[in-house]
C-alpha cells in the first residue's frame, strides 16, 4: 500500500467522524429553531389567566444546552482519536523499507497448524513448550529435546492437552529452556524481516513483512535502515 493509499484511509476515517458531529449539530440547531418558533407562538397566544410555566421552559432550554455540550465533547474526543490515529499512521509509514525485529510469540489459530522458529540455547537439554490462550491459560504443554545451539521450529496443530481442538483465536507460545546445570532460561521468540506494506485492521495500522507475517506496532522491538541489496 502506498503512502497515498494509507493517507486516504485516514482521511476517510476523519471525514466519517466529522460528518457525524456536523450532522448532530445541524439536527440540534434545526430542533432548537423549531422550539424557539413554537415557544414564541405559545407566549404570544398564552392566556393571561393561565400563563406558561417558566420553570418548564427553563428546563427545556437547559436540555438543549446540555445536548450541545455533549455533542461538542464528542467532537473533542473525535479530534483526539484522529490525532492519535494520524500519529500511528506516521510511525507505521516510517518503518517501510526498514528491517524490523518484532515479538513473534503470538499467532492466530483458525484451524491450520502454527509454527514458531527459535534458536535453542547452547546449554539446553530440553525445552518446555506451553501454548497459552488469550486469557493467559495454558491449553497445551509438552517437552521437546532439540539439539542444543540449533535452529528449531515448533509446530502446533491446535490440539489441546485434553485432546480437543482449540477454538479459533490468538495463542502465545512460551518456551523455557531446561539447562544442564538444572536452571531454566526463557527463549526469545523474535523474528526479523523487512517492512513492505502498511495495512489498516480495525482502524489500527499494521506492517506487512517480507517474510509473510503481519504485525502490529506494539510488537516492534527494534528497527534499522538496510541497503536495498539487503532487503
Amino acid at each position: 500500500m502506498s503512502i497515498d493509499s494509507t493517507s486516504t484511509v485516514a482521511t476517510t476515517y476523519s471525514s466519517g467522524l466529522s460528518t457525524t458531529t456536523a450532522s448532530s449539530l445541524a439536527s440540534l440547531s434545526d430542533n432548537y429553531d423549531m422550539f424557539i418558533s413554537l415557544l414564541t407562538a405559545q407566549l404570544q397566544n398564552q392566556s393571561p389567566l393561565d400563563p406558561t410555566d417558566t420553570d418548564e421552559l427553563t428546563q427545556q432550554l437547559l436540555s438543549y444546552s446540555s445536548i450541545e455540550q455533549q455533542i461538542l465533547s464528542n467532537q473533542y474526543l473525535e479530534n483526539l482519536v484522529l490525532a492519535t490515529s494520524n500519529d500511528s499512521s506516521q510511525v507505521a509509514l516510517s518503518f517501510l523499507g526498514k528491517e524490523v525485529t518484532y515479538d513473534a510469540s503470538e499467532q492466530n489459530f483458525s484451524g491450520d497448524a502454527l509454527s514458531w522458529a527459535m534458536t535453542v540455547p547452547d546449554e539446553a537439554e530440553s525445552l518446555t513448550i506451553e501454548i497459552q490462550n488469550e486469557n493467559g491459560l495454558t491449553v497445551f504443554e509438552t517437552t521437546v529435546e532439540p539439539d542444543a545451539g540449533s535452529d528449531y521450529t515448533y509446530t502446533w496443530d491446535g490440539t489441546k492437552t485434553s485432546g480437543a481442538t482449540a477454538d479459533d483465536g490468538d495463542y502465545t507460545l512460551v518456551v523455557t529452556a531446561n539447562l544442564a546445570d538444572d536452571t531454566t532460561e526463557s527463549v526469545d521468540l523474535e523474528a526479523t524481516s523487512i517492512a513492505r506494506q502498511v495495512v489498516w485492521t480495525s482502524g489500527a495500522p499494521e506492517l506487512v513483512l517480507a517474510n509473510g507475517d503481519t504485525t502490529g506496532l506494539d510488537t516492534i522491538i527494534s528497527a534499522r535502515t538496510v541497503d536495498e541489496t539487503d532487503a
